[in-house]
């Protein structure tokens, strides 16, 4: 899930994780520290968005998705929606600020 980083706002501490992406661009992944799951990551290539692991919500159902982004890294028994704009690989930078925006809007 993609946010608008203004938006986002965590309560708790984070043990974040760098590590250099296939695009040349540091990832920093932020795990819980009381049980080690995945909870955030951020870009150095679009420092003004997080990228939100659906599974941390208390409630994932009320977010839809609007796009798929890493396709070709996800497993063959993952079911993409056709319908949805769909990305091999990181979506140009207007596609995701444009995202952004939208879940901005949608906060304010």
């Amino acid at each position: 899930m993609l946010f608008h980083a203004v938006c986002f706002e965590l309560e708790g501490p984070l043990k974040l994780w760098p590590s250099l992406a296939d695009s040349g661009n540091t990832v920093e992944r932020g795990f819980c520290t009381e049980c080690g799951s995945p909870i955030v990551s951020t870009s150095s290539g679009m420092p003004n968005l997080v990228f939100v692991r659906a599974a941390s919500l208390d409630d994932p159902e009320q977010f839809t998705p609007t796009m798929i982004i890493h396709g070709a890294s996800a497993p063959e028994w993952d079911a993409i929606d056709s319908a949805l704009p769909h990305f091999c690989v990181d979506p140009d930078m207007a596609i995701a600020r444009v995202a952004a925006e939208a879940g901005k809007s949608r906060t304010a």
